[in-house]
């Protein structure tokens, strides 16, 4: 009986992490790319005194 448990639990776990493996390995994880807006000034003083990012978190 002791045995049965055992055997049943480890089947269990195992099918458990393989499903998890194929959901991991199907799923398209985040499709959207990252885009870094940079803005370039002049030399002479034109620079904005707060720097920003467009990041979402």
């Amino acid at each position: 009986m002791k045995k049965n448990i055992l055997g049943a639990a480890v089947i269990f776990f195992v099918t458990l992490a393989f499903l998890l493996m194929l959901d991991d390995i199907t799923s398209n994880g985040n499709p959207e790319t990252q885009i870094n807006n940079v803005e370039v000034y002049d030399l002479d003083n034109q620079q904005p005194d707060i720097a920003t990012t467009d990041e979402e978190q």
